[in-house]
């Protein structure tokens, strides 16, 4: 493996100085023009010349970093290696193009294991408007740092009952085919739990299971550079993560997600299946990209 070759501190610290660069990018252009300026490249899936540039200066300079490391972004490039950067340049694009401040930069670096499995090793995510940092390395626990003071050490989150829980979820825009079961679990979610929300970022709203700020999350036909760096951060938090049919979550194959704080993610997964146990390909691996 070539992970154990890096130091992960140093990784870490100009990893940080490559997504600051172009987080200051985006904060340059943003709220420059009217509401919905931005194309769709499929059906209310909007990306900008922000969304493409980010990802540019981010793959050179990521894969920089780690020589030989493959990448793999949303708008361009997606190859696969040993150490693969996960990048999603601009989670959030719509609140983005909007005006609105909850969008993020998210990076992280994935190592392929000796039975071909992949796992993030570490990763970041920063919130330009505010400031914010969300980091984890494996093993080494998961942090946030803000413009008013020093990092903290997130505490592992406690276990939650989901009628006390604050749960986030995501529209199925690109998935017309769950659309009828996702609105009858939101029913249902919004019924048991305490409310619900759905805020526009998959990676913020997983840092803020992570983080203790929400208590449960669900959402199907996720990507790999939606969900990288966050799902270290929750492993790191000890929040249990799976698909929606209860089997291991694997981001580049599983089709849904269900996470929150221990107790919360169990009774929100059990309350939402059968509403989707008529589509199968939710429970399943994808195709093979």
């Amino acid at each position: 493996m070539l992970w154990p070759m890096i130091e992960p501190a140093l990784l870490l610290e100009r990893t940080r100085q490559a997504i600051a660069e172009v987080g200051a990018f985006q904060l340059s252009e943003w709220r420059r023009r009217p509401a919905g300026w931005a194309d769709e490249k499929a059906a209310k899936d909007l990306v900008s010349f922000v969304d493409v540039e980010s990802e540019r200066r981010l793959s050179s300079a990521l894969k920089r970093l780690v020589p030989g490391s493959a990448f793999y972004g949303e708008e361009g490039e997606r190859s696969r290696g040993e150490l693969t950067w996960v990048v999603d340049p601009l989670d959030g694009t719509t609140n983005y193009v909007a005006g609105l401040d909850w969008f993020c930069v998210s990076v992280a670096i994935f190592e392929r294991g000796s039975g071909g499995a992949e796992r993030p090793i570490l990763g970041l995510v920063h919130r330009p408007p505010a400031g914010e940092w969300l980091w984890a390395i494996r093993g080494g626990g998961a942090w946030e740092e803000g413009r008013a003071g020093p990092a903290r050490r997130l505490a592992p989150v406690a276990p939650m009952s989901l009628r006390r829980s604050l749960v986030c979820t995501g529209t199925p825009y690109r998935s017309s085919d769950t659309a009828e079961a996702f609105y009858a679990s939101a029913a249902a979610v919004s019924a048991a739990a305490l409310d619900i929300r759905r805020l526009g970022s998959a990676a913020l709203d997983l840092c803020s299971v992570a983080a203790g700020r929400l208590q449960a999350f669900w959402e199907v036909d996720l990507e790999p550079y939606d969900v990288g760096a966050a799902l270290l951060l929750l492993a790191e938090t000890g929040c249990p993560v799976s698909a929606i049919g209860g089997g291991a979550y694997d981001p580049f194959d599983s089709a849904s997600l269900v996470t929150g704080a221990p107790g919360a993610a169990e009774e929100l997964r059990g309350l939402i299946a059968p509403f989707y146990a008529p589509i199968p390909r939710i429970a399943q691996a994808r195709p093979a990209r």
